[in-house]
């Protein structure tokens, strides 16, 4: 038994010595990009997204996804309840279909500050770290990585709300971890 225990511990110490550190997982700003096309025909950068708001959503998602497309119109709602309060949404479709993800969201009326892209390339996966969908980053207006909420959420429910406002008010701000939902 002894001797399993310490095949066990040798095993465990080979693989997280070349493990990298919590610390260089972390997403700490919102990653840069030239442009992206959004439907409108305009195009965006990173740096343009963060102008004239007090915070970013980037949502990425798909149509082949059922959990993202059963969260959209809540997510949808939450992003008009919020726009008040100068929050920006980016809803980033990727491994998608152009047809597709119009079809899709022609169904919903989209709120003014909602922005929808479609990226092919999957590069917007990469620059998140993002390995499934849905997953959400919210980002301050300068850009800071401030939450991730992985998988479909209850966007409607006011502890969102409520965590908005606490994330955003800059007299609260409080250096700590980066939480995950």
């Amino acid at each position: 038994m002894l001797l399993t225990y310490f095949y066990a511990q040798y095993e465990k110490n080979k693989y997280y010595s070349s493990a990298v550190t919590e610390s260089e997982l972390v997403l700490k700003t919102l990653p840069s990009f030239d442009s992206i096309e959004v439907f409108s025909g305009n195009n965006v950068s990173s740096s343009d997204l963060l102008k004239g708001t007090s915070g970013l959503y980037v949502h990425i998602w798909g149509t082949w996804c059922a959990p993202c497309e059963k969260e959209m119109p809540e997510f949808l709602s939450y992003a008009e309840a919020v726009k008040a309060k100068g929050v920006k949404f980016i809803l980033i479709a990727v491994n998608d279909d152009l047809i597709k993800v119009k079809k899709f969201m022609g169904r919903f009326t989209i709120p003014e500050n909602v922005k929808v892209v479609l990226n092919n390339q999957n590069v917007v996966m990469g620059l998140f770290g993002t390995l499934r969908v849905p997953e959400t980053f919210l980002f301050n207006s300068s850009g800071k990585h401030i939450n991730k909420f992985t998988g479909p959420q209850e966007w409607l429910q006011e502890s969102y709300q409520t965590r908005l406002d606490f994330w955003l008010n800059i007299e609260n701000h409080v250096e700590r971890k980066i939480e995950t939902h």
